[in-house]
């Protein structure tokens, strides 16, 4: 056998070598898309599971205050708490949109501005 054919051989092997690879690298693709999609619907599977839990604990919440507030306590409690940051925000809102503040710094605007333009033409 000579030096080409030996080439040739070795070439042929590489060649065969390479396209084992590449249906390897093929078939990892394909396994690696599979994963993430079943991990999507795990995903989307956990999300359901927790909103179920959400509006479980909400509907008892609402629906049995007195057996909340005996078996979880501490629970209640921060929501009171959470209440309350919301209502004093909602509190903080309306100050800042109180029509009758706005009307007072407008006034006291038109004012200075009144009294500059006296002093200017004094």
């Amino acid at each position: 056998m000579g030096f080409f054919d030996k080439a040739k051989e070795a070439l042929g092997q590489a060649a065969e070598k390479a396209k084992e690879g590449a249906a390897i690298a093929a078939d990892k693709a394909k396994d690696f898309a599979e994963t993430t999609k079943q991990k999507a619907k795990i995903a989307e599977a956990e999300k359901g599971i927790k909103d179920v839990y959400t509006s479980m604990g909400k509907l008892l919440f609402e629906q049995f205050p007195d057996l909340a507030q005996e078996k979880f306590p501490e629970q209640i409690g921060k929501i009171g708490e959470f209440k309350a940051a919301i209502e004093a925000a909602k509190a903080v809102i309306a100050s800042l949109a109180d029509d009758d503040k706005v009307k007072e710094v407008e006034e006291g605007i038109v004012e200075k501005v009144e009294e500059a333009a006296e002093e200017v033409t004094e």
